[in-house]
């Protein structure tokens, strides 16, 4: 239908050519011009609109192809479980946290003169180290208070 319609405009474009006011010599060097870019052209833009007649035609099985079944077929992540360490190191950083800035905040909440957020985090490293430290025994040693008493 199109190309039909572009035979037409093509066969107007040759009688305006012959009936146009202009010089007998540029007549016939238009009208071959004409002739032989207008096939060009007309080729080049028809193969465009066939392409995006076909991408829009394929859009339904692209996104099938391209977006539905690749999310399908993927596997879902595991999530790793969380390991008591690291549990325990939350709940001591957290308590670190609250001792940061039970001590460098005012009541109100607002933080001390000359104290910034980085000065916090600091001091809730430092405070995270002592808490670290056991006070009681590691795994398999016993306190000398126990050695001392069994020996008795």
């Amino acid at each position: 239908m199109l190309e039909e319609l572009n035979r037409e405009v093509m066969e107007l474009k040759k009688g305006v050519i012959r009936v146009a006011p202009l010089p007998r010599p540029a007549k016939p060097l238009l009208s071959r011009t004409v002739e032989m870019t207008d096939p060009i052209l007309a080729d080049a833009y028809f193969s465009a609109v066939r392409e995006v007649i076909q991408s829009v035609e394929d859009a339904p099985q692209n996104l099938r192809t391209n977006l539905i079944e690749p999310a399908r077929g993927a596997p879902a992540q595991i999530k790793k479980a969380r390991t008591a360490a690291q549990k325990k190191n939350d709940k001591l950083q957290s308590r670190a946290f609250k001792i940061a800035n039970d001590t460098l905040r005012k009541n109100n909440g607002e933080m001390r003169k000359n104290v910034d957020q980085r000065m916090i985090a600091q001091r809730a490293q430092k405070e995270l180290k002592k808490l670290k430290k056991t006070v009681g025994t590691r795994k398999g040693a016993v306190r000398k208070t126990a050695r001392r008493a069994f020996k008795r």
